[in-house]
């Protein structure tokens, strides 16, 4: 029955692009149950934008397909769970379709009864007294075969069935599963061969190694770490076959072709107001996956220059591969801060990413110039400091988590290399945690904790800690809280400790349209040392819109300090903060 509606729905979408005709009003009388919007996907009624608020939204279809919508109507209805619906359709006046519409009774679900040695709860999407839809019973198959293939037991024997007592109006849903034994990876092989891609660059970016359970999800980890190359038209990872539970990979691809990209825009940031970039790169530079780029960023208030040059797999410790990234450039910011600045740096990484984990290590020089206009303040910092990164993320979605947790700790030294150098410990670690009930309702807490202890001499102000900003205290602008006084008054001054801790609560509201909540607490502190903390915060509450986009969401939000309602902020930003 599904694929039958599909074919109706092909139909009518191709029989509607030949030639031009004016679209006619479909209305649709009776459903009660069925949401319209759900009837005006089904046949891809168009309708006004919804920013276009001033115009009346009526839903528009093509008139051709008016002899297939009974047809089309009475198999959604059934796949709904409705097989007593009555579908009437009238063409009034050559102006209007009206579709009327007798839901009747539905079909229920009976019992499930289910036979497995393998615990399948949170792959069923179907409940007892629910109404039965087939996209649920076949997301149920679906779902199940997921997560069998990320157990690792690609052989096993599963049987679904759904029994319809339309007398009755009753289902019953019948699963028997044995997952037998399990299976592995077996033999990778790659069978591409090229002069210029070295094969133990591919064999770095996999997630699995042979002899490791076979597990689904590697795979597609594997895809994306290949991939983050953009050095591939080409890429196909073949499991399909097996050999006594063993799954050998067989890996084939095609080197990119087009290796020079560049891009050039106009844009708006909640930071940086307006602003203009230019992006070069040279992808698969000299091959082995090398990448050289050129990126450039102006505004009123920040410029940035800067070339990166990075050699995948540069060494390997029994299978513990290592990256190599140099960063070299100069930025400029102004009227950010009571401070203006200029900064020249060079930053060498040595990086490992994994499927969770992802590690750095690295050298960090810079020529950094502090003034302002009067001149008063006219520093000169010359550091050179050790650095690292450490990152466990447990998120289900890195673009739009709905669960799980993500950890991060972020140090470095300065080293003192004269008597007039400066020494100093600065370190950062955040935690971010999501959860989102059946209710679609996801709940995000952030938590970040950051200290400078300076052994000698004094330290960069814009080394220190300053909030503000879409990613911590949304009452205020970029980076504009500095040493917290009271609940309502801020220094101008950066601190040596920080902490930030935001709650939200993300709801949906129509299709891909969110509603959020939040409140944002900031505190920042004189104290040096590691756990030297004040009492002294700010808090700020709010309301946010979201947008979700392929690329994560787009976000609005408005905060405002819950101690002095002039003190607010909007903030822009397309990306999850969790």
């Amino acid at each position: 029955m599904r694929y039958i509606l599909i074919f109706l729905l092909l139909t009518l979408s191709l029989s509607s692009k030949n030639d031009k005709v004016t679209l006619v009003p479909i209305v649709f009388e009776g459903n009660k149950i069925v949401s319209t919007s759900d009837l005006e996907e089904v046949v891809g009624a168009k309708k006004t934008p919804f920013f276009l608020f001033w115009k009346k939204r009526v839903a528009k279809i093509n008139p051709r397909m008016y002899p297939k919508l009974k047809e089309t109507f009475t198999l959604f209805y059934k796949n709904e769970g409705f097989y007593d619906a009555n579908i009437s359709t009238l063409y009034r006046d050559n102006k209007a379709i009206i579709v009327k519409i007798e839901e009747n009774r539905p079909i229920f679900i009976k019992d499930i009864i289910i036979n497995s040695n393998l615990d399948l709860s949170e792959s069923i999407t179907l409940n007892i007294g629910e109404r039965f839809r087939a996209e649920d019973f076949t997301d149920t198959k679906k779902n199940i075969k997921k997560l069998l293939l990320t157990k690792g037991y690609c052989s096993p024997e599963l049987s679904t069935k759904a029994y319809l007592d339309i007398e009755k109006y009753e289902a019953y849903i019948k699963i028997d599963l044995k997952k037998k034994k399990l299976c592995h990876f077996g033999k990778i092989t790659i069978k591409t061969k090229s002069k210029t891609m070295k094969n133990d660059i591919i064999l770095s970016r996999l997630h699995f190694e042979e002899g490791d359970v076979f597990n689904i999800e590697k795979i597609k980890e594997s895809y994306e770490a290949l991939y983050s190359l953009e050095a591939f038209d080409q890429l196909n990872l073949d499991y399909s076959k097996k050999l006594y539970n063993k799954k050998p990979v067989k890996i084939n691809y095609k080197e990119v072709s087009k290796k020079i990209h560049t891009r050039m825009g106009l844009g708006y940031a909640t930071d940086l107001k307006f602003q203009a970039r230019f992006y070069w790169e040279y992808r698969n530079y000299g091959g082995n996956g090398k990448k050289l780029i050129f990126d450039t960023l102006i505004s009123k208030d920040q410029k940035r220059v800067e070339n990166r040059f990075f050699v995948p797999y540069v060494y390997s410790i029994k299978g513990y591969y290592l990256d190599f990234l140099n960063s070299v450039g100069y930025s400029e910011e102004r009227d950010i801060h009571n401070f203006d600045e200029r900064v020249i740096f060079d930053k060498l990484y040595l990086i490992h990413a994994g499927s969770e984990w992802y590690n750095s290590i690295g050298l960090g020089v810079e020529q950094r110039d502090i003034f302002n206009a009067s001149q008063i303040l006219n520093e000169h910092f010359f550091l050179i400091y050790p650095f690292m990164k450490l990152i466990y993320d447990k998120r289900d979605s890195k673009l739009n988590p709905k669960n799980g947790f993500y950890f991060s700790h972020e140090m470095e030294y300065g080293l003192q290399y004269s008597q007039d150098s400066t020494s100093y410990l600065k370190y950062e670690d955040e935690l971010r945690l999501i959860y989102t009930p059946r209710w679609d309702i996801t709940l995000s807490s952030v938590g970040r904790i950051g200290a400078i202890e300076v052994y000698k001499n004094s330290i960069p102000e814009s080394k220190k800690f300053f909030a503000g900003g879409a990613f911590s205290n949304r009452a205020y602008g970029y980076d504009r809280l500095g040493i917290i006084e009271s609940p309502i008054k801020t220094s101008e001054r950066g601190g040596f400790t920080f902490t930030n801790l935001s709650l939200e609560a993300n709801f949906p509201l129509y299709k891909s349209f969110r509603g959020a909540i939040f409140t944002d607490n900031t505190m920042i502190s004189e104290n040096q040392g590691i756990w030297e903390f004040s009492n002294k915060v700010i808090s700020s509450a709010g309301i946010g819109f979201r947008y979700i986009t392929p690329i994560g969401p787009f976000k609005i939000d408005l905060g405002m300090n819950v101690h002095d309602k002039h003190q607010r902020a909007i903030h822009f930003q397309v990306g999850q903060s969790f």
